[in-house]
């Protein structure tokens, strides 16, 4: 994809669709109907009120959708959705099918993420976090927080002060992302000692930790095996599919033919059943460890954040995942190669502590490389770049 900036403007109406949708307006437009036509193209920006806003991530949505959010110095933040037809941009704060989202900006909150139609992030006045999901959905994040007592008391975990049927509200867990070096400056290294030495304390079923939470861990604790990280990669690369195939390498194939031919070697190299059963490999993950996830604090530790996705599972994907996500905040510009390799060394240092085999590791790092060349695929910023991820994973 051109890295140049693109943008969906209100000119040129050619017919009148949706006008009726709550809480939307829809605008199509002979440039989007031409573009859009043959191929999905996610735009750097997104124009509306006679401002362009910067499309700073996009997500899959079903039905050839695309959800988006996009920011705007000053101004905030604005969501909507995009296909061949062209842009629907939501009402600003609003969304139809988070109940809880008008409310609690209302009320003084103000919006940290919006993923139109399935989460958003709200600060609130009090410091406190809620997270808005759909109606009845608020129970799937409630039952994440309770999986992860496991990683108690290496991390420190936020706790559910209140709840309805489709928001949860969140303390506060003290410290930084580990996602910003200038952030952490000299205490870069200690940090991810910490938390990584935090991380190796997990254990899937806690019988000292919280109590009365362990007696329901024993029997709901889901399982993430090999199988169920192959069937993740094969979900992400039909969601992507449509801007894989439209991207070609020097090669002259697609990114998609890239995608499919790394599947399959990791689908190979996940079907290890002596490997990932192997005493000492199961244990609680996280799922989608990266540095985002991570806060630290000088004196409260390390803590941990999203804990939506915590299961049992071979816990050489966690490792594995984070190993990933730092080798492309360096592609990124976002940490130094020394920065970096700080990460790296200490993942191995745990990894070797607890027996983790390397090539478990590896190879879920091969999988996280995959999975987010289909997840940057939506992101205008870096989609361009996207090639790099699936040449790291095939020079693994």
């Amino acid at each position: 994809m051109t890295g140049t900036k693109q943008t969906v403007t209100k000119q040129a109406v050619t017919k009148q669709t949706a006008a009726t949708q709550i809480a939307t307006k829809q605008t199509v437009t002979k440039q989007s109907a031409t573009k859009w036509g043959a191929a999905l193209h996610i735009p750097d920006a997104v124009t509306t009120g006679g401002q362009d806003w910067n499309v700073r991530r996009a997500w899959p949505a079903g039905d050839s959708r695309i959800a988006w959010e996009a920011s705007l110095p000053g101004q905030g933040t604005r969501v909507g959705y995009l296909d061949e037809r062209g842009v629907t941009v939501l009402d600003a704060d609003r969304d139809p099918k988070l109940p809880g989202l008008a409310g609690l900006l209302e009320d003084g909150g103000r919006l940290v993420s919006h993923r139109p139609g399935r989460r958003a992030v709200v600060r609130l006045r009090d410091g406190s976090f809620a997270k808005c999901v759909r109606d009845g959905k608020a129970s799937d994040v409630i039952a994440g927080q309770c999986r992860a007592v496991g990683f108690l008391p290496g991390f420190a975990l936020p706790q559910v002060l209140s709840s309805d049927s489709s928001t949860v509200v969140l303390s506060v867990v003290p410290g930084v992302e580990l996602h910003d070096p200038a952030e952490l400056g000299e205490e870069w290294s200690r940090a991810w000692a910490e938390s990584l030495d935090a991380w190796a304390q997990a254990k899937a079923h806690p019988t000292n930790t919280v109590p009365a939470a362990a007696p329901k861990l024993s029997t709901a604790m889901p399982f993430h095996g090999a199988a169920d990280e192959v069937e993740v990669l094969h979900l992400w690369r039909e969601r992507a599919r449509p801007l894989l195939e439209t991207t070609r390498t020097a090669r002259g194939e697609t990114l998609l033919a890239d995608v499919d031919e790394l599947i399959t070697e990791v689908t190979a190299e996940l079907d290890d059943e002596t490997a990932s059963a192997r005493d000492g490999s199961i244990g609680l993950i996280h799922r989608d460890l990266h540095d985002k996830q991570i806060m630290w604090d000088p004196i409260s530790g390390p803590g941990l954040l999203d804990v939506d996705t915590a299961c049992r599972g071979e816990r050489a994907l966690d490792l594995g995942n984070l190993r990933a996500h730092a080798r492309w905040r360096t592609e990124q510009g976002l940490w130094t190669p020394a920065e970096a390799a700080v990460v790296i060394d200490e993942i191995a240092r745990v990894a070797s502590a607890g027996g983790f085999d390397p090539a478990r590791v590896s190879v879920y790092e091969r999988a996280t490389l995959i999975r987010l060349a289909c997840v940057y695929a939506f992101r205008p910023a870096w989609s361009d770049r996207i090639g790099w991820l699936l040449e790291a994973a095939q020079a693994m």
